[in-house]
């Protein structure tokens, strides 16, 4: 048995196609399933059916959508550096609307007239969102993307994951179970559905009617994060929101740490105006009390003076008695936020550990970590000893 190096192999492909003259200026006609250009050379995907020809155009100078069907002219080429058959197309030229797009416009249409892309049934984002359901596969790159992005703006998001195949023929069916299993789940407050872009048919699943309908009856947010940016599906139209990649879904629902703050400082600017206005306005009042008084008594024969002026001194008894105890509950709250304030309660003695700039846990810290302890005053890096789940 004759044994063949890679070399040798690619070669010897090359050359029964180079030399296979029935393979040479040639036309084919597909659908568009993909479609990119780069440094003005179209690298793009013919369908028919379940088969795929990849192919490539030099000098590009027009570009086409997903779905087109076009007829190309050129040669077939085998590259043994990539070991990858191509159709290296020299024109390309557009024949109409491939039978997939077109069933993709149909249902589009249908679909918006029965009201189901309506920006009026759309629920909006709650500002602070603690919890998010992820519907995607754990196996994807898509995840990690949610992951990384929600850990650096807000590492204490709780993200739930339910896995479900993205492609194939049971995608939408586990699609589908994931929002119903999140929608009916009381500690997620927004569902994002995910994958990473793909051709036409790659994205199929998420423009299936059943899942459209699930998708529009969903009592939670919902987010499409499908393809990239220039990807659109039926799931985008009919969520709550579309991002236009994983990782833009992911800034969305997650608030920066910062911003908690700068609330905070909002509510307590708010709280310190209401206490200014509601001092002014008792002043105000009493002025009025006090003016209205003095008018009296000015009125009043000589007799009854003194037994108004007693009642003058109760009266700013009583309002000064208010006024005392409304700033005392006010400081009262002014108190509690200030206990609140992340800053105060390490001040207080406690301190902030992390281990791999991840909050420390029983799973992810092992002896001889490192670990890396924070406290108003200093940082310390201190090596794990012991542990023991409590």
């Amino acid at each position: 048995m004759k044994v063949f190096s890679v070399s040798q192999i690619n070669k010897i492909i090359k050359d029964l196609i180079d030399n296979e003259v029935i393979l040479e200026d040639i036309s084919v006609t597909g659908e568009l399933s993909s479609f990119s250009v780069t440094r003005n050379i179209a690298y793009f995907t013919l369908k028919e059916n379940d088969n795929l020809l990849s192919c490539v155009l030099f000098g590009a100078k027009q570009e086409f959508n997903i779905g087109d069907l076009v007829q190309c002219r050129g040669n077939i080429k085998y590259y043994p550096k990539g070991g990858k058959l191509s159709f290296q197309a020299l024109t390309i030229e557009p024949c109409g609307q491939g039978e997939l797009y077109k069933k993709f416009l149909e249902l589009k249409t249908m679909l918006e007239q029965e009201g189901l892309f309506s920006e009026d049934n759309k629920i909006p984002l709650p500002r602070f969102i603690n919890s998010i359901g992820v519907v995607t596969s754990k196996t994807g790159a898509v995840l990690q993307d949610i992951k990384n992005v929600t850990r650096r703006r807000n590492p204490n998001l709780d993200i739930y994951v339910y896995d479900a195949q993205v492609q194939g023929k049971h995608a939408v069916e586990q699609v589908i179970e994931g929002i119903t299993y999140f929608d009916n789940m009381t500690d997620v407050d927004v569902i994002i559905v995910a994958r990473g872009g793909g051709s036409l048919e790659d994205l199929m699943p998420f423009n299936d009617e059943k899942l459209a309908r699930i998708a529009y009856i969903c009592n939670k947010p919902l987010i499409s994060a499908v393809g990239h940016e220039t990807d659109f599906s039926i799931l985008d139209f009919v969520c709550d929101l579309r991002a236009p990649t994983p990782s833009a879904a992911a800034e969305l629902v997650t608030f920066d740490n910062r911003e908690m703050i700068r609330y905070i400082k909002e509510v307590y600017s708010n709280i310190n105006y209401q206490v200014e206005q509601n001092l002014i306005n008792r002043k105000n009042q009493l002025d009025l009390i006090t003016n209205s008084i003095e008018q009296y008594i000015n009125a009043t024969i000589n007799d009854e003076t003194i037994h108004v002026v007693d009642l003058i001194n109760n009266i700013e008894r009583k309002v000064e008695n208010q006024a005392t105890g409304t700033i005392y509950r006010v400081n009262m709250l002014l108190n509690t936020l200030d206990k609140l304030n992340p800053l105060k309660i390490l001040k207080s003695g406690y301190a902030f550990i992390t281990n791999n700039d991840q909050m420390i846990s029983y799973e992810n810290t092992n002896i001889g970590d490192s670990i890396d302890i924070v406290t108003s005053e200093l940082k310390l890096t201190a090596e794990v000893k012991y542990k023991e789940r409590k």
